[in-house]
């Protein structure tokens, strides 16, 4: 039986608790992740199997609707055992008055839905499995090159950089800014940043061109996953080849580990020829779209 809970209603313990023992378990799925990302949140849980969903909301011209918010690749569903009849199962069972919902989910395929459409998305990998020697030499000839270009300019990585001072470096770039990213994803991201920061699963890298940041990036770990979360490079940065210099360093530092390096993105094909470029796999999961408003205003959501 699927149970809605209201915000009040979930114990931060047994949520993780549950989550937990759910095979595609994730950072995005904790309590305090979704929290710091959308306050107020509500939830799903199946009473007889242990799987839950979290359902984070908004409300905007009298109109509830679930969004997938700032930083969170997916939202589950989380199951101890994934199922993609399960998985339909907690998408009829939102809740009526949640008329539209434009989220991500952790699944490759879903059967057809009333009001539901899915669009594919893809996320890119790569298995620290190896040693260093053979994860570069599944880097791309392009990458390769840069990697070499970095080291021959001498680029510096810095390890350990704050949260405040990689997020003051993110929204001050022009490539941020193209993000079009409202204030509450900025203060979500700040307290994301900040509370990995705390708990000492969040960590900062850093690249300067004397004392100029050129690029950065925040990345989280959770069991065997370390998470690209966010970051980016200046023209400047890109010209010193300093994000390639930032990742290869973060791969050596965790190379033949067994740990599994999520670039958390990879849609843009840029960014895809990027990921891949180190020898990164791609992996299937769906935006989910399901459009319950009345007909007269269904044709202003996509």
């Amino acid at each position: 039986m699927i149970q809605w809970l209201r915000h009040h209603e979930i114990d931060p313990t047994k949520w993780d608790h549950g989550l937990a023992q759910c095979a595609n378990a994730s950072w995005y799925g904790l309590f305090s992740t979704i929290e710091a990302t959308a306050p107020g949140w509500e939830a799903l849980v199946n009473t007889e199997t242990g799987s839950q969903m979290p359902l984070t909301h908004r409300s905007k011209f009298g109109i509830n609707y679930l969004f997938q918010p700032f930083l969170m690749q997916h939202l589950g569903p989380y199951m101890p055992v994934p199922d993609v009849r399960q998985a339909a199962q907690f998408l009829r069972a939102i809740p009526a008055h949640y008329r539209y919902s434009d989220i991500n989910l952790d699944i490759r395929e879903l059967p057809h839905l009333r009001h539901l459409r899915t669009l594919q998305r893809m996320n890119h990998v790569l298995q620290l499995d190896r040693p260093l020697d053979a994860l570069r030499s599944g880097y791309s000839v392009n990458h390769g090159r840069s990697v070499r270009k970095a080291q021959q300019l001498r680029v510096q990585v810095e390890n350990r950089v704050g949260s405040g001072e990689v997020a003051s470096f993110l929204e001050g770039s022009a490539q941020f800014k193209a993000w079009r990213v409202d204030r509450a994803g900025r203060n979500a991201m700040r307290r994301v940043l900040a509370e990995t920061e705390t708990a000492g699963t969040g960590f900062g890298l850093m690249v300067r061109n004397g004392q100029n940041p050129v690029a950065a990036g925040w990345f989280v770990r959770y069991g065997d996953r370390l998470i690209f979360l966010k970051g980016l490079a200046t023209p400047e940065g890109r010209n010193l080849r300093a994000m390639h210099a930032l990742i290869d360093r973060l791969i050596a530092e965790h190379a033949a580990t067994g740990v599994v390096l999520d670039f958390a993105g990879g849609n843009d094909p840029q960014l895809a020829r990027f990921y891949s470029g180190f020898g990164a796999e791609p992996v299937v999961y769906l935006r989910a779209l399901m459009n319950r408003l009345p007909a007269l205003v269904r044709w202003l959501k996509p």
